[in-house]
């Protein structure tokens, strides 16, 4: 059989496009309920024949296909979630045999769902809501989504739209309105929320209300999605749910006892005591909340303070000081844009000190806590992957390219993974002293099965003076480009590693295509 040049380019097209990666963009419902049976939908492209759909948070996941359409575009699947696990936020992905999509945010929701009706762009058209309900909805450009409620005298209205948090480029705007198109309540970007908003409104009178709800920008379109959840309920903050379901176990973790803040504790005379190592957590409680913790140091001491409390999903910025026994201000940490304060100290002398930690802005309020971390200085290193996925036949290869910050350590860095991939082998897995970056090649057994997703973790470790130092390789920059309006990615998503498993590669057959005619 001869093609012409032209239909051979369109068939080499037409198969270069058929082995692409999946994308998911989105699901219909974007929550499901615990403790019950939800049947999804996954919107993206290149989804047809998939395989499985895995889950960071427990739970079990049957594909539903639909006869009628064979292998769907848009695949679905039931969902269920056991009763204890509680409201908050995961993440999902969707496998087919030419790989793995990246992560999606997915809400775990104990709201029943609906989806916009898409004809509520005015007050007249509102869309009308029972109450306790969350919507699906996308915003459109220039353009208003409107919600009617039916209340009762003295009823609460708590309305949240979770946009941000689940990965959307939406930043909203709410109001309430009153049936008279009055506005009642605003809010833009809600403490505890991000750019996200939310707010609660008890009515005085019975009768219509509406919400109104768009991009603060006025821009739209299908990234600009968003899951608004109306009731009567407290606004709590919605907690990102730790990785539970990849099988994938990080072996690094915290060790150093953790010290809760014991009020009063907002002077230097009554500063809460500690002993290092530890990990101390408090609250600001009030506007200009101070908090005193007091510890020992020996001579020369290096030590170590490393707050959290935007990467730990609370809605504050630290600022630190390190004061003397007699009140002297010692240190304080440089406060550099988004990132948590943190500093090191040496102390040279033995004696006592206090650590003072503020709210930046002096604010307070229960949901602004923290956690600072006080513990000898060690030299180390830190490292990072730029992707967040990898996609391999079974029996195959694939690369990572492992990058290194290092902390007045320049010797070399043993490399491994962890995770269910005993039976892969890792080539080369040392990265040279002085050395930041080096790109590792793994090789797959050829047992896995095409669609399956595997997750797994990189660890460097190495024998630093008389101390043995390990650390787990960070995925946060892929996060990054993933949800590029999320200041703070959820750090429970960071380390993992999904791998896409492809069929092997067969042995290439000689082409049935005749070349160019002689002339």
């Amino acid at each position: 059989m001869r093609y012409s040049l032209p239909s051979l380019l369109w068939v080499l097209t037409s198969f270069q496009l058929g082995a692409q990666s999946p994308v998911l963009n989105y699901a219909l419902p974007s929550g499901a309920a615990p403790g019950k049976t939800t049947t999804i939908t996954l919107f993206g492209d290149n989804l047809a024949g998939a395989t499985e759909l895995w889950t960071s948070f427990p739970g079990q996941t049957a594909l539903d296909p639909d006869p009628a359409q064979g292998e769907s575009s848009k695949p679905r699947y039931r969902l269920t979630v056991p009763s204890n696990v509680p409201v908050g936020i995961g993440a999902v992905r969707v496998s087919t045999t030419n790989g793995v999509s990246s992560l999606g945010l997915f809400m775990i929701d104990d709201l029943p769902s609906v989806v916009e009706s898409g004809t509520n762009k005015t007050i007249k058209t509102a869309q009308e809501l029972s109450l306790p309900i969350a919507v699906d909805g996308t915003c459109e450009e220039l353009s208003f989504d409107y919600y009617q409620l039916i209340v009762t005298n003295g009823q609460r209205i708590s309305a949240e739209a979770v946009a941000q948090r689940l990965g959307s480029q939406l930043d909203p705007v709410l109001r309430l309105l009153d049936s008279a198109g009055r506005e009642l309540a605003y809010c833009d970007d809600a403490s505890g929320a991000g750019s996200d908003a939310r707010f609660s409104y008890t009515v005085s009178s019975p009768g219509k209300y509406f919400i109104e709800l768009r991009d603060t920008r006025y821009q739209g379109g299908s990234k600009y999605r968003y899951r608004l959840r109306v009731g009567d309920f407290p606004l709590a903050k919605l907690p990102y749910l730790p990785v539970t379901q990849s099988g994938f176990k990080s072996e690094i973790g915290d060790t150093s006892p953790e010290k809760a803040e014991l009020e009063p504790n907002d002077t230097s005379a009554t500063a809460t005591k500690v002993s290092v190592p530890t990990v101390v957590s408090g609250h600001f409680e009030k506007s200009k909340d101070r908090d005193f913790y007091q510890f020992e140091t020996q001579k020369d001491q290096r030590l170590a303070f490393i707050g959290k409390s935007r990467t730990a999903g609370f809605p504050c910025d630290l600022f630190m000081q390190i004061y003397t026994s007699d009140g002297s201000l010692l240190t304080e940490a440089n406060v550099t844009g988004a990132s948590d304060a943190g500093f090191t100290n040496t102390f040279r002398e033995t004696g006592t000190f206090r650590l003072l930690v503020e709210e930046l802005n002096r604010e307070g309020g229960p949901e602004l806590g923290y956690r600072v971390e006080i513990k000898p200085y060690e030299p180390g290193f830190a490292l990072t992957v730029e992707n967040d996925k990898v996609e391999a036949s079974a029996g195959g290869t694939f690369d990572i390219k492992v990058s290194c910050a290092r902390r007045e350590y320049n010797g070399p860095i043993m490399l491994a993974l962890t995770g269910p991939v005993e039976s892969f082998d890792l080539k080369s897995p040392l990265l040279p002293g002085r050395t930041n970056e080096v790109q590792l090649k793994v090789s797959m057994p050829a047992n896995l099965k095409p669609g399956e997703i595997v997750h797994f973790g990189v660890v460097g470790y190495a024998k630093i003076g008389s101390s043995f130092f390990e650390t787990q390789a960070s995925t946060m920059p892929a996060i990054r480009k993933l949800f590029p309006l999320m200041l703070y990615p959820p750090p429970e998503l960071d380390g993992w590693i999904g791998l896409g498993v492809k069929p092997a590669q067969k042995p290439a057959e000689p082409s049935s295509v005749a070349g160019p005619p002689k002339t």
